[in-house]
């Protein structure tokens, strides 16, 4: 194997890595600024190819993130629509957001595992 192989295979690994990381981040820590640092991963390196690992779990990561704040506050805005400011509309406001807001979480653990197995994102493919 080259040198420059091996470098630009590990500078693919890290970016992976990071990009896991900051999805979770913005999960679970800090939210929003977490997100404009996926965004800008995005801006940079997105566009590549998408057979690379990193560009894979950045693209991933990206779209993960949208999704997730879509179905996330979509979801909630639909069920206090829906049911009114009542206690039991709020039960279920909570119940939706924390099923949501945990799958996203279990996916974001699972592509972090992926990322430090260097292997590539299998779903969803975006």
């Amino acid at each position: 194997m080259a040198y420059g192989n091996y470098n630009k295979k590990n500078e693919q690994q890290s970016l992976a890595n990071q990009a896991e990381a900051w999805y979770l981040c913005n999960l679970l820590v800090l939210p929003g600024i977490s997100f404009i640092i996926l965004a800008r991963l995005f801006i940079k390196h997105g566009g590549g190819d998408r057979s690379l690992i990193g560009t894979n779990h950045v693209r991933q990561t990206f779209f993960m993130s949208l999704l997730g704040g879509g179905l996330v506050f979509c979801g909630c805005t639909g069920l206090y629509l829906w049911l009114g400011n009542t206690g039991n509309a709020w039960m279920w406001i909570i119940m939706y957001f924390t099923l949501v807001h945990t799958s996203f979480v279990m996916w974001g653990i699972l592509g972090l595992a992926w990322s430090l197995a260097k292997k590539p994102i299998a779903y969803p493919r975006f």
